[in-house]
């Protein structure tokens, strides 16, 4: 059988012509040496896990994975960084996603910035006891690494350790990986790209995309949609409403 990418098409768009799901693909993710942390838009890695303690944390102690987009301004006279986290935890609960933002930054002498404040502070903007408090730096061999917490400042121990992870700038649109196992077919993308609609359409010569209904689901550290083989045949793209 002929595999065959379709070309970009607008701002994001990955076509994979239905072929792929019987072969399968894997990306892979590499940070630049000499990075300089700068205003912009930036990304964990897909491997990226952080550490939840805590007396409602099961087992006292669990490691899961983070997937972040982070918006920094530092040109401002006190910088900020945004956090959008598809997979935040709290409490040892399940996943959600969660929208985090500074509400103190400040650009330290040895280069590096630090910020804190609410860690559901956009959830309930009467504010809360649960505080963060995150630095981002670079590394000698020119790394961009974030290291800090987030913790409950009340009675009881919870606690969620971010130990020096890489994050890269975002200059490229999420890949889309396809495969097939046992009668489905599962389409996933990075969960640090949230919010775009997995569509599919049956030809490209007189494209007709829909979104696909079937719900994304997050596994890991990616956006996850599981579809029936018989009916997955088409080409698929992302798309940002």
């Amino acid at each position: 059988m002929q595999t065959s990418l379709c070309p970009r098409i607008g701002s994001v768009l990955y076509p994979v012509r239905v072929v792929l799901l019987w072969m399968g693909f894997h990306l892979v993710w590499a940070g630049a040496s000499g990075a300089v942390l700068e205003s912009g838009v930036y990304q964990t890695l897909p491997e990226a896990a952080v550490n939840e303690r805590g007396d409602r944390v099961p087992d006292g102690s669990r490691d899961v994975p983070l997937a972040a987009s982070l918006t920094f301004d530092l040109a401002a006279s006190q910088p900020t960084v945004s956090a959008v986290i598809p997979n935040a935890v709290l409490e040892g609960g399940s996943p959600f996603l969660l929208t985090v933002h500074s509400q103190s930054g400040i650009h330290l002498a040895d280069g590096s910035y630090r910020f804190s404040g609410d860690y559901l502070r956009d959830l309930i903007p009467v504010g809360t006891q649960y505080g963060f408090d995150w630095t981002f730096s670079l590394t000698t061999d020119g790394q961009i690494v974030w290291k800090g917490l987030m913790d409950w400042g009340g009675g009881h121990l919870w606690l969620v350790s971010i130990a020096e992870l890489n994050i890269v700038p975002s200059t490229v649109p999420p890949r889309l990986e396809i495969v097939a196992a046992g009668g489905q077919v599962t389409v996933s993308w990075p969960a640090v790209f949230p919010g775009y609609v997995l569509e599919k359409s049956t030809n490209l010569s007189v494209p007709d995309w829909s979104g696909v209904t079937d719900p994304a689901d997050i596994v890991g550290n990616r956006y996850s949609v599981t579809l029936d083989a018989s009916t997955a045949p088409g080409f698929f793209r992302l798309h940002k409403p």
